[in-house]
């Protein structure tokens, strides 16, 4: 891989970016920087976070965030869902959120996240691990020992030595050059490791691009195959040990009527559909269960779908793409056939983003059951409604549709695929708040 192009090919293309320099979020790109950033815009590594800001300004806690998604994004091919909750007492970001529930980051203790603070290069080091580790990528083995030839060895702390030493090895960052003198005045060139410098913004893009074109996923092992069985000589799956409740008592006649399983199976499209909030929780959580309890408990009803999107290019045309997204393992059935009829629409709606399960602290939050699910976050926001009827946003920014490609209309196909399986939309579910990205199987 080349990292540096010869300077006139640089110039050049600098010369022709300056006259539109809109087209580029960063702002005034380095000259050297400017082949590389490119790439790494093209790429579609640079987050919103970063647009109109100065490439050559030291990038923040939170903006290194949103390079870490799009990231993990890139080298697995999965979109991560936003909008969870974050431990932390100063930020609220959906970037953060999204990267410390993957694991991707961690706070600076006592529920501080310091998201304006300055990454530092050891701190960014250990991101780029932790992404490794996150996406289950080949990572080669990392020697720590190898950092003893840095004079500043000693300054890297040990919770980052191995994630130093792979950065290093792979090529992925390199050492700080100085010319610095000697007794006599003689200049000599120090390579440093610097572990608590800072990084620019067109510097973490560009050690985006080189992380992207250095690790690559591991594949999936082949599936075992299944033995030869017959169904029906199974055991009937356990229904959770909860005492049943009379509010599930309708479900008996819906049940037989329809040859329907008490619980969903995440194989077959429930037929006839569930109506009543009764006959969905009994759908969901079994007959006489209920909400989740604990993390292990909701993971283990969930499962990673795949799905058809259509993905906006920057000419504006469309592009046929998957996304990957954990969902409730019961409603699998009616995830897949509402995005197949979103991917088959007129519309060819654009995805950029979606998520559904996220453990939250809250026992009746859809999110936490895996039975709702957030389309697009930033454009179609989450809003209260004010006495004088306008729109506060607490998440997102803004929601346009007929303006903003990726903003839901109300009645389009989105709308309509989701409302015909039995979702309700948060645009128009309640009288207290708006919330256009969400769908959810409960109303809630």
């Amino acid at each position: 891989m080349r990292f540096h192009q010869a300077l006139g090919a640089a110039l050049a293309l600098a010369a022709a970016l300056s006259c539109g320099t809109d087209a580029l979020a960063l702002t005034n790109i380095s000259t050297w920087a400017v082949t590389e950033v490119t790439a790494a815009q093209k790429a579609d590594l640079e987050p919103s976070a970063l647009q109109k800001k100065a490439a050559t300004g030291s990038i923040t806690r939170e903006e290194f965030c949103g390079i870490a998604l799009r990231l993990y994004e890139s080298v697995t091919g999965k979109t991560v869902g936003k909008g969870g909750d974050t431990p932390f007492a100063d930020t609220d970001s959906p970037d953060v959120a999204a990267a410390y529930a993957l694991g991707l980051v961690s706070g600076r203790g006592e529920g501080v996240f310091d998201p304006d603070g300055l990454i530092t290069r050891q701190e960014l080091c250990k991101t780029l691990d932790n992404i490794i580790a996150a996406a289950g990528l080949e990572a080669p083995p990392s020697d720590p020992e190898a950092l003893s030839e840095y004079p500043d060895r000693d300054e890297v702390a040990s919770w980052a030595e191995g994630a130093v030493a792979r950065m290093l090895d792979s090529g992925v960052m390199r050492g700080v050059s100085r010319l610095q003198n000697d007794e006599t005045g003689e200049a000599h060139e120090t390579v440093t490791l610097s572990p608590g410098g800072k990084t620019t913004r067109e510097q973490a893009l560009m050690l985006s691009l080189r992380f992207t074109e250095t690790f690559e996923r591991a594949p999936d092992p082949e599936p075992e195959a299944e033995p030869n069985r017959n169904p029906a000589q199974d055991p009937e799956p356990a229904v959770p040990g909860k005492k049943p409740s009379d509010a599930f008592n309708d479900m008996k006649d819906f049940v037989e009527g329809g040859n329907l399983p008490a619980q969903g199976d995440g194989k077959a499209m429930p037929s006839p559909l569930p109506e009543t909030e009764a006959q969905k929780m009994a759908f969901i959580f079994g007959v006489g269960g209920t909400y989740f309890e604990t993390v292990e408990e909701a993971e283990a009803a969930m499962a990673e779908i795949e799905i058809p999107v259509w993905r906006l290019q920057e000419d504006g045309s469309k592009k046929a793409g998957t996304a990957y997204v954990t969902v409730n393992r019961a409603l699998a059935p009616l995830y897949r056939a509402a995005f197949q009829e979103i991917f088959d629409g007129d519309e060819q709606f654009p995805i950029k983003d979606v998520g559904s399960y996220a453990w939250r602290p809250t026992p009746t939050s859809e999110h936490r059951w895996g039975t709702a699910i957030d389309i697009n976050y930033d454009e179609n926001m989450e809003a209260t409604i004010n006495a004088d009827g306008t729109l506060t946003p607490t998440t997102g920014t803004h929601w346009t549709p007929g303006e903003n490609p990726y903003s839901i209309p109300e009645g389009g196909d989105v709308y309509r695929a989701f409302t015909k399986y039995g979702f309700s939309w948060g645009g128009n579910a309640w009288r207290s708040k708006r919330d256009y990205m969400h769908f959810s199987y409960f109303g809630r």
